[in-house]
């Protein structure tokens, strides 16, 4: 995709928000939500070809090491993981899971931990005549020198197969170590075997750096950051230092903001048509949406202007001055820097730092994106800023009964 441009500096962004939806958030969700999210993305997947796995392998080992540029070591501790995924099956395919392809992404028939598969745009839908060898190692390619760089470096550098394979199950694949569907001890074993079988130690790291100068210039891949993963941050922790200017994309936030986040917003999921969100990309659509996320489960119809989002609603709790994480925030006209008009403006907490500042997440604040109506609310993704304490003290914050 494009990189988007943002210009912040000296702009003048103003969030405003009118009367904006009425969409409703259902207490069903599928039945893959409900499950622990590892378990989902590593279930034993259904595989439709008859590919010679090692076969397979090599081809997945010599692009990691020719086209990308990894040490034998790092390709190796690649391939064990990819076969404890999909054992090189290039169309292993788990509806249930939402996954699909040599390392099972996330994206295939569900989105509930995001939409890794289709973010370089050659995989389709559920169509299995582009999930090919050639379009995976296109993705692979665009994860690595995008959003996914970290993982690239630290693997591909890697001197050690058996802790590569740890760490690409864990940065790459989303999967704690702790977790028992690591299968730490197998992958290891086969990560050494690949490593001997192809000769790893014969090929050094040529890894260069992304982010100053190996970098595709004309993609901007930071969306799918943090969404691969199955950890949601704790909304609450150690002090997250610095403050956060409004309007700021994701992609600039500093590593601890991020950490502090946790699984970012699945922004470009958010529907976005004329009959089930008429108010796209204005704030109380974004923080419904957010919300609906981040476990409002109760059914609630997130409508009306955002100086009272959720406020009315009879399955939550609406409360003045006392920070909650991860509910929605509600600032009357001016509170905060937001809301020019009587209307006001509606943002979600995710995180309180210990001194009672706040990071938000919002749309509808970026200049030149004032969402006075459908055709002038186009923010392309979801923007960041830090409340001060001073400012949460006044602010009202909603949610659902049980939580606070």
């Amino acid at each position: 995709m494009k990189k988007w441009i943002v210009l912040i500096g000296s702009l003048l962004l103003v969030p405003i928000c009118l009367v904006l939806m009425t969409s409703t958030i259902f207490v069903s969700q599928s039945s893959a939500a409900e499950e622990d999210c590892s378990s989902v993305q590593n279930e034993t997947p259904n595989s439709d070809t008859d590919a010679d796995s090692e076969s397979e392998a090599k081809a997945i080992f010599d692009h990691l090491t020719k086209s990308i540029g990894f040490s034998g070591a790092g390709a190796s501790g690649a391939l064990a993981v990819a076969q404890r995924e999909s054992n090189f099956k290039v169309q292993a395919t788990n509806p249930g899971g939402g996954v699909a392809g040599y390392f099972q992404w996330s994206g295939w028939g569900n989105t509930v931990n995001g939409d890794r598969i289709h973010s370089e745009g050659s995989i389709k839908g559920q169509d299995l005549s582009t999930l090919t060898q050639a379009n995976e190692f296109k993705l692979l390619d665009f994860e690595l020198k995008g959003s996914y760089n970290a993982v690239r470096m630290l693997v591909g550098k890697s001197k050690d197969p058996q802790q590569a394979a740890l760490d690409w199950s864990e940065k790459f694949e989303g999967v704690s170590i702790s977790d028992s569907q690591t299968k730490a001890n197998e992958i290891k074993a086969n990560a050494l075997s690949w490593y001997t079988k192809f000769n790893g130690a014969s090929i050094p790291d040529s890894i260069k750096d992304a982010t100053n100068d190996g970098a595709d210039s004309d993609t901007d891949d930071s969306y799918q950051e943090a969404n691969s993963g199955c950890e949601t941050g704790s909304g609450t922790g150690d002090q997250v230092e610095g403050t956060i200017p409004m309007g700021t994309y994701y992609d600039k936030l500093n590593p601890a903001a991020k950490k502090a986040i946790g699984k970012r917003p699945d922004f470009k999921s958010y529907p976005d048509d004329m009959t089930s969100a008429p108010w796209g990309h204005q704030c109380a659509w974004y923080v419904t949406y957010r919300a609906k996320e981040m476990g409002f489960n109760e059914s609630t119809s997130a409508e009306g202007n955002g100086a009272v989002w959720g406020q009315s609603d009879p399955n939550f709790i609406s409360e003045v001055g006392k920070p909650v994480a991860h509910s929605a925030v509600d600032f009357k006209q001016g509170q905060g820097g937001r809301g020019t008009s009587e209307a006001g403006h509606t943002a979600f907490v995710e995180y309180v730092n210990p001194d009672g500042s706040l990071i938000i997440s919002e749309c509808n604040v970026v200049s030149g994106h004032s969402g006075m109506d459908r055709a002038s609310a186009t923010q392309p993704e979801e923007s960041y800023a830090t409340v001060s304490a001073a400012d949460a003290k006044i602010l009202t914050y909603v949610y659902p009964k049980g939580k606070g």
